[in-house]
């Protein structure tokens, strides 16, 4: 928590934080307007050149085109993407491109640099959104973690993940509900049941140990929410 946030802000869903490959013409690096815009929000991300495979090492998101610094014919060119049916598109343009009458850039949407914090975010779910169906009934998914409640089952990134019962249950109970923050006491009661007289201290135990089989360094699904409990992100 920053300074000056209040312990409300604490139990709000947050965006999550998202992977873009860039792609950019220009020689000199990314403008700083970009670079800020993409720290402030947590972005990850990786630059590479028209061409370049980067795909499998970062598994992005979206892939971003900085256009900040690049002119009208450059931004309505846009050669060697590597584009995908599934792959959001958005390009990224400086406040002097809104001048230019009808500029027509080939992605998917278009964002001005700077923007307002968490756009971004915003932006490539709504794409996503666009090309990814809605989950059968039953099936709780979040970016690389299914849950398939009718079977019992988790995938993360395709592969199944081996939790016991009552990490299974834990899950199933913050990942149905995405954003909702959940006390210890209540995740006590709805997954060990009124008549387990345990102390909440178990609670922290299930989920670090849930933790440690569906999050590493690209993965991160449940926070935690200071002297109240846990949240699983929306």
């Amino acid at each position: 928590m920053t300074p000056g946030n209040s312990s409300l802000d604490a139990l709000q869903p947050r965006a999550a934080a998202r992977r873009v490959l860039i792609l950019s013409p220009a020689t000199t690096g990314l403008g700083e307007e970009l670079l800020e815009c993409l720290e402030r929000d947590e972005i990850s991300y990786t630059v590479a050149t028209a061409g370049e495979d980067s795909m499998e090492v970062l598994r992005p998101d979206a892939i971003l085109f900085d256009l900040t610094q690049a002119d009208r014919q450059a931004a309505e060119t846009i050669p060697g993407e590597p584009r995908s049916s599934s792959m959001p598109t958005i390009a990224a343009v400086s406040a002097d491109h809104l001048d230019a009458p009808q500029l027509r850039i080939p992605t998917g949407d278009v964002i001005v640099c700077p923007w307002p914090r968490g756009e971004l975010a915003l932006r490539v779910q709504r794409l996503l959104d666009a090309v990814t169906p809605p989950p059968a009934p039953g099936v709780v998914s979040n970016g690389d973690l299914v849950i398939d409640t009718n079977r019992y089952e988790v995938f993360l990134a395709g592969r199944p993940v081996l939790l016991t019962f009552k990490e299974y249950e834990l899950l199933k109970v913050l990942g149905s509900n995405p954003g909702r923050v959940y006390s210890r006491e209540t995740l006590l009661e709805q997954v060990w049941g009124y008549a387990y007289f345990g102390g909440t201290r178990t609670v922290d135990v299930h989920i670090r140990r849930l933790r440690s089989k569906i999050e590493d360094a690209q993965h991160t699904f449940i926070d935690t929410v200071w002297n109240v409990g846990y949240r699983f992100r929306g």
